[in-house]
């Protein structure tokens, strides 16, 4: 059910393996935790995440799809995500980020729930951050810290990245230096 599920829902969007499509802006899902797809669904599911539309429109159509999966489809989708091979952004670097910078900022604040490489840790909470493009990681970094994700009640994930956020990303340049430094975490692309 969850691989047809995801064919029908979710590839026109995600991509038939999951890898993202930046035209859309819509980010790597493939190889995500069971777990946090879970999660994030129910989030958009019941309304702690796209529910504003003008600042979160990719967001907010995430939240309509979610409302009409039930909740047994929600969890067949995540466990279909979880098999999906791991998809590395073609983007690699991004420009004006200062990597050095972003490893100590990773190191000092990011690396106790991230792992020290960006793997993830489910007793965290914290996904894997290899495989998303770093676009797509330095918008989520920037609605952390503007309260556009993470902020609803009942987000307790979500709120302690509205705090690391807010305490320690004084502005964009140490967002990017974040980004540049999580990009280069990624795995080498498999070469066909």
């Amino acid at each position: 059910m969850g691989a047809q599920l995801f064919q029908t829902v979710c590839a026109a969007c995600h991509g038939p393996k999951g890898e993202g499509k930046d035209d859309l802006k819509t980010p790597s899902i493939a190889n995500l935790p069971e777990w946090y797809v879970l999660r994030q669904l129910t989030n958009f599911h019941e309304g702690r995440r796209g529910e504003n539309g003008q600042v979160d429109p990719q967001g907010a159509l995430m939240a309509a799809i979610a409302k009409t999966l039930k909740p047994e489809q929600m969890k067949a989708v995540a466990n279909h995500v979880q098999s999906l091979a791991l998809v590395v952004p073609k983007e690699r670097t991004l420009e004006g980020a200062q990597v050095q910078a972003g490893q100590e900022l990773f190191y000092e604040r990011c690396m106790e729930c991230h792992r020290y490489n960006a793997s993830g840790e489910q007793l965290f909470g914290s996904p894997p951050l290899v495989g998303r493009q770093g676009w797509y990681l330095l918008a989520q970094l920037k609605k952390f810290k503007s309260l556009h994700r993470g902020n609803a009640k009942g987000d307790d994930k979500g709120a302690k990245m509205v705090m690391m956020t807010t305490l320690f990303i004084e502005d964009e340049q140490v967002m990017k230096n974040l980004v540049g430094y999580i990009l280069t975490l990624n795995p080498e692309p498999i070469k066909p």
